[in-house]
C-alpha cells in the first residue's frame, strides 16, 4: 500500500490519505551558482496538510494496479490510515518508506518531514556562461527599453581629434620675435644702409 500511495503521490502531484490529511508535492527551482559554473537541479518539497480531499482518484488508480473493486480498495485505505494514526500515538513516529515521516510535537499537532531525496536524482549540471558580444538583444535601463549595441555607442567616447595648429604658431612667432630682438640688439652700432664708422 505504502508504494502505491508513493507512486500516485508523484505521479499526480498530491494524495489524500482518508481519515487522516493528504500530501501535496511540489517542485523547487533550479538555482544558478555561476561562481562554480553550476545549476542545481530542481528537487521536490513534499508538504502535509491535515485537511482530507476526495480519494476517488487514488481508489481507482490502487484498484487498478492490484485488480480489485473500488470497495475493498477504499477498506483497505481506510485500515491503512487507522495503522498510521494507531503507529503514531504508539510512537510518535510513523515513516512512509519514499516518502518521509510523520511526528507528533509537544501541543499534539502531527508534522511531516520528508525523506532525503538520493543524491544522484539532483545532481548539478555544469554550465558555463557564454557571451556574444556581436549579438544584439534587448535591454531595460530605467524605465526605457533599449539595446546592447545603443548602449554600447552610448558609453563609447569617440576620441577627439584637437587641432592644435595655433600652438605652432604662436612658437614660431615667438621665435621670429626672439630673433627680431637679438638682431636689432646686435645691429644697434650698425646703421640701417650698412656699416658706418663713427670719428
Amino acid at each position: 500500500m505504502q508504494q502505491l500511495i508513493a507512486s500516485y503521490l508523484f505521479q499526480h502531484k498530491n494524495c489524500p490519505i482518508p481519515g487522516f490529511g493528504s500530501l501535496s508535492v511540489s517542485v523547487s527551482g533550479a538555482e544558478s551558482d555561476f561562481t562554480n559554473h553550476l545549476v542545481t537541479a530542481p528537487s521536490p518539497v513534499i508538504r502535509f496538510i491535515d485537511k482530507e480531499m476526495n480519494a476517488a482518484g487514488l481508489v481507482s488508480y490502487i484498484a487498478k494496479r492490484t485488480k480489485q473493486d473500488e470497495a475493498a480498495v477504499t477498506g483497505l485505505l481506510h485500515d491503512f490510515s487507522a495503522q498510521l494514526k494507531q503507529e503514531i500515538r504508539h510512537y510518535a513516529k510513523a515513516a512512509l518508506p519514499g516518502i518521509g515521516s510523520f511526528f507528533v510535537d509537544e501541543n499534539g499537532n502531527t508534522i511531516f518531514e520528508q525523506e532525503e531525496i538520493p543524491a544522484a536524482f539532483v545532481q548539478p549540471v555544469t554550465a558555463i556562461r557564454v557571451i556574444h558580444p556581436n549579438a544584439e538583444h534587448s535591454m531595460l535601463v530605467g524605465d526605457k527599453e533599449t539595446t546592447n549595441t545603443m548602449m554600447t555607442e552610448y558609453f563609447t567616447e569617440e576620441e577627439v581629434k584637437k587641432d592644435r595648429w595655433w600652438i605652432w604658431a604662436i612658437v614660431l612667432a615667438a621665435l621670429a620675435l626672439l630673433m627680431l630682438i637679438i638682431y636689432s640688439g646686435s645691429a644697434a652700432n650698425a646703421s640701417f644702409f650698412g656699416n658706418s664708422i663713427k670719428p
